[in-house]
């Protein structure tokens, strides 16, 4: 991916993208574990401090490794469609457990129920990163706005809704990465999306409903963040 500098007001960046505290490290975002080897060049790091750069680690091996078994609809390593994901859980037998212990049958289909607060802990901290990486919005406060929901559950009208967002109504900080990619019409495709990885991570950040974060996992999971 090609590096975008940042020219908004530095003085955002003194800031932990996930609680608003003081920094003092980086952290990538995406998170690694949602993406294949090899990685992405130039893969966006936001301002973070040390607990919110080493404090959502375990939860976001846990929706990596959940969503790959959703898919597979089986724990089991050796059929799961992702190195990563089956080293780590041929590796963390308790993670591997977890999981397992929320599985059902119906009608000879594994379905998952998950752990909620875990999930959307993971997907607010990915949104408050994109809100900052392109937006230069710090968004440390409760979102307004949490849906989240599989892509293949998603109606005609709602995928079409969720894949185009309008974000003529309002323009990015001047200076921000937003902005350069408008400008420029790089990097995104024509509705705005940026595809960190193709077919695991991709996410779109606008100001169409307020400043609004799009984010979609291994092309299954769809998460829709914003704040008023």
């Amino acid at each position: 991916m090609r590096h975008v500098p940042n020219y908004g007001d530095t003085r955002t960046l003194a800031y932990c993208a996930f609680c608003g505290g003081r920094t003092g490290t980086k952290d990538h975002c995406p998170s690694k574990v949602f993406l294949d080897e090899p990685l992405p060049t130039n893969l966006f790091v936001v301002s973070a401090c040390f607990e919110c750069n080493n404090g959502f680690s375990a939860d976001e091996e846990y929706l990596a490794c959940l969503i790959a078994c959703v898919m597979a609809g089986s724990t089991d390593p050796a059929i799961l469609d992702r190195e990563k994901i089956q080293r780590i859980l041929s590796g963390k037998p308790a993670l591997k457990a977890r999981i397992e212990q929320c599985k059902s049958m119906h009608d000879g289909r594994a379905t998952f129920m998950p752990e909620w607060d875990r999930a959307r802990n993971v997907l607010i901290k990915l949104a408050k990163g994109h809100a900052l990486y392109e937006l230069h919005e710090l968004c440390a406060e409760e979102p307004d706005h949490v849906g989240v929901l599989p892509l293949t559950l998603m109606s005609d009208t709602q995928r079409e809704a969720f894949e185009n967002p309008d974000a003529s109504c309002a323009w990015p900080e001047v200076g921000s990465r937003a902005m350069q990619r408008l400008v420029e019409g790089t990097d995104m495709s024509p509705s705005g999306w940026i595809v960190v990885q193709e077919g695991r991570y991709r996410y779109n950040a606008s100001l169409v409903e307020g400043r609004d974060i799009r984010i979609v996992i291994n092309e299954y999971l769809a998460a829709h963040i914003c704040w008023d």
